[in-house]
C-alpha cells in the first residue's frame, strides 16, 4: 500500500500527531494489515507519550542505537538491515496489525540530523515488511528530514482546521511543489461542525483539489490522550451507537482511514474486517 506523511503548512495548529493517532488506531483495529507508526522529530512526540504509557525511555536508561530509529540508522549504515528486522525495533501497539516505530533517542539534534543520509534506505525498508507506513513530519518546508519522507510518500495528508489564517495560507498562495506530484487528501483537526466554516463552505470558498476529510473535537478522545487510553477508547467505541456523542467522531475517523486508502488506490474491501 505505501508509505503516508502527515503534514501541515503551520506548526503547531493542526493536530497533525493527533490525527494521525486517531486514524493510525482505527486502521489498526478495523483493517487487517500492517501498519507501522513512526515520526521525524527530534524531541519525543506524543506518539511515544500517548501510546508507549511507562515504557519511554531517555537517553541515560538506554543506549539509543539499541531502539525504534536510532537501530534502524545503525543497522543501515552497516547494510545490515532487512524488511524482517523492522519488527524487533518497534513496540507493539496492536498485535499484527499496528507498531510504533520511536522517533531519536540521541542527546541533540544535529546527531540526528545525520540520519538523512540513509533515511530513504530505511523507508524503503519498511516497506518490504508493513503494508502502511504512516509518518508524523514537521510543519513547513524548511526542514529537510520532512522533505525527504515527503518525496518518498506515496499519499500526504495535510493538516489543517478551520483557522481562517491557516486556510488562507494554504489555499490562497501556490501549492508546494510536492502536492503538485502526489496523491493527498485534506483534514480539518479538531473540527466543529457546527462552525460557519464547515466543510462544504470551504470547498465552496477554495474549491479545493484534494478531498477534505475532519477529524472531529472529541471530549472523549482528547480525554483518551491524557489518560493514556486511546487504544481503549477506540475498541469501547468501535460500535458505538447513533445518539451517541462519540458516534459522530468515530464515522469521520473512519471516513479519513478509507479515503487514505483510497488515495492509495488501495480497494478497502480487501483490508477492512467488514467489507467496507
Amino acid at each position: 500500500m505505501g508509505q503516508v506523511a502527515f503534514w501541515s503548512n503551520r506548526y503547531g495548529q493542526s493536530g497533525n500527531s493527533t490525527n494521525m493517532i486517531a486514524v493510525a488506531t482505527l486502521i489498526g483495529m478495523e483493517y487487517v494489515t500492517r501498519t507501522l507508526i513512526s515520526h521525524t522529530h527530534w524531541s519525543m512526540s506524543s506518539l511515544e507519550s500517548t501510546f508507549l504509557k511507562g515504557k519511554t525511555s531517555t537517553v541515560n536508561d538506554i543506549e539509543y542505537s539499541n531502539v525504534g530509529i536510532d537501530a534502524l540508522e545503525r543497522l543501515a549504515r552497516s547494510n545490515r538491515l532487512t524488511p524482517n528486522m523492522v519488527k524487533d525495533y518497534a513496540d507493539t501497539i496492536l498485535r499484527d496489525r499496528l507498531e510504533l516505530l520511536r522517533g531519536t533517542a540521541k542527546p541533540n539534534e544535529e546527531m540526528f540530523s545525520s540520519i538523512h543520509d540513509v533515511i530513504e534506505s530505511i523507508l524503503d525498508t519498511v516497506k518490504g515488511y508493513y503494508n502502511l507506513s504512516l509518518i508524523d513530519v514537521s510543519s513547513g518546508t524548511q526542514n529537510e528530514l520532512t522533505n525527504i519522507v515527503l518525496a518518498t510518500s506515496d499519499v500526504i495528508v495535510v493538516n489543517l482546521n478551520q483557522n481562517i489564517a491557516v486556510l488562507e495560507e494554504f489555499f490562497d498562495h501556490e501549492q508546494p511543489d510536492f502536492l503538485k506530484e502526489k496523491q493527498y487528501v485534506i483534514v480539518l483537526g479538531q473540527y466543529d461542525r457546527h462552525s460557519k466554516y464547515s466543510v462544504s463552505n470551504i470547498k465552496r470558498m477554495y474549491k479545493p483539489n484534494a478531498p477534505i476529510f475532519t477529524v472531529p473535537h472529541c471530549t472523549g478522545f482528547m480525554d483518551a490522550l491524557n489518560d493514556k487510553s486511546v487504544v481503549e477508547f477506540f475498541l469501547r467505541n468501535k460500535n458505538i451507537g447513533g445518539n451517541h456523542d462519540n458516534h459522530y467522531f468515530m464515522a469521520e475517523v473512519r471516513k479519513l482511514a478509507k479515503g487514505i486508502f483510497e488515495a492509495a488506490g488501495v480497494d478497502t474491501k480487501i483490508y477492512s474486517e467488514q467489507g467496507a
